[in-house]
């Protein structure tokens, strides 16, 4: 994809001349006079916009404000690449910097463009500092030099940018619609089941192992293991590989995804990702996962689509995000409470089996969606790389 760009009339400017940091700075977030709050947990890589938020009253702590038009961009790890446009007033976390361009220099709709682009990201990630959480600095990010061009040129990518985003967004609720019918059709065909069975009868769940950010490498080397984290498990239900980290020094008992395998999210700060359930690729088996995920193995291979099905159903999804431990902050599920469930079951493979087709079935309209969402968020990078690829 090409799109003929003079770059020659770019101009060459420091972040903090194009780019202002919004440092206001909210005490007690509950009173800050607003009813929405937006944490990293709730910025998607990828979307350009806030979809997710809390109320401030579920958070503690001091939090920065934002208004409508500003871009918050998650400065600790910033390789999550998080950052998207508020189209409201609120208050965000302390751990991102809240965004906003400089009349003189930059096209509104540009701001979360540029963000967005791997030419920004790239450079956020080579200044963090700090081994567990890497963050962003201010006095280090606003002295970095970046190529802007002129204003009418800003204006005709965002447009184009844009329009892309908006096409995504509407695949997006469509594929929130087919959810809401795949979920109607799962309960009530888990619910017609004969019998039920205690989860940990039927399963092998562990968590993942510890190790220090020394021991993570980005490519492999002898002795690494690669390790899922957080990042990978998308909440759209997808497992992403980019960016798996390879780690050493890991114990030869560790667990590995294999054909019996799911994972589930252990610990989040978003109760409801907490029990998020993924069936891992064939490209994923050999992995590990990092201790804020489960590595949950079927004793019988051959039901681990059915306890997908089991787990993945609303309701199940809710009773682990209520018996989540905690009360702010992170939430933790734990194995027991998760072996002592109590869920759906046939004794009969025949009914199991015909249950996992039946819903397979209602999904692959949802299936179909996500590919298309996919592919317009390809299209989208590639634009972005075209635009910023020379600078």
């Amino acid at each position: 994809m090409s799109l003929n760009l003079d770059t020659s009339a770019w101009q060459r400017l420091t972040f903090g001349d194009a780019i202002e940091n919004i440092a206001v700075r909210v005490d007690d977030p509950s009173q800050a006079g607003v009813d929405r709050y937006v944490g990293l947990e709730h910025l998607d890589p990828g979307v350009m916009t806030v979809q997710r938020w809390d109320a401030p009253d579920k958070v503690e702590a001091q939090k920065l404000r934002f208004q409508a038009g500003d871009v918050i961009f998650g400065r600790r790890r910033a390789y999550q690449k998080k950052v998207a446009l508020a189209e409201f007033e609120g208050i965000c976390s302390a751990h991102a910097l809240v965004l906003r361009g400089r009349p003189h220099y930059l096209e509104p709709d540009f701001l979360p463009v540029f963000l967005s682009s791997d030419y920004f990201l790239d450079r956020a990630v080579s200044i963090s500092v700090g081994s567990l959480s890497p963050t962003v600095n201010w006095r280090d990010l606003k002295v970095q030099e970046f190529n802007f061009p002129p204003l009418d040129e800003q204006k005709r990518i965002a447009d184009l940018v844009w329009a892309i985003e908006r096409h995504r967004a509407a695949l997006t609720h469509s594929a929130a619609q087919a959810r809401g019918a795949l979920a109607q059709v799962t309960a009530a065909r888990l619910g017609s089941l004969p019998t039920t069975t205690r989860l940990g009868d039927l399963t092998t769940t562990r968590s993942g192992p510890s190790f220090s950010a020394s021991d993570v490498h980005d490519s492999p080397v002898s002795g690494s293991v690669p390790v899922m984290g957080i990042p990978n498990t998308r909440p759209d239900g997808v497992i992403d590989l980019e960016g798996v980290g390879h780690v050493t020094g890991l114990p030869h008992t560790v667990g590995r995804i294999d054909e019996s395998s799911l994972v589930l999210i252990r610990t989040n700060g978003n109760r409801q990702r907490i029990g998020n359930v993924y069936v891992p690729p064939l490209e994923a088996h050999g992995h590990a996962v990092s201790a804020f995920q489960f590595l949950m193995q079927a004793n019988d291979p051959a039901d681990r689509e059915f306890l997908f099905w089991v787990l993945s159903e609303d309701g199940m999804q809710q009773r682990m995000s209520d018996g989540a431990s905690g009360t702010v902050g992170l939430g933790n599920l734990a194995v027991r409470w998760l072996n002592e469930q109590i869920i759906p079951w046939s004794a009969n493979p025949s009914e199991r089996n015909a249950t996992v087709e039946e819903l397979k079935n209602h999904n692959s309209a949802l299936t179909a969606i996500r590919a298309e969402i996919d592919a317009t968020s390809a299209v989208s990078r590639a634009v972005l790389a075209d635009v910023f690829g020379g600078n």
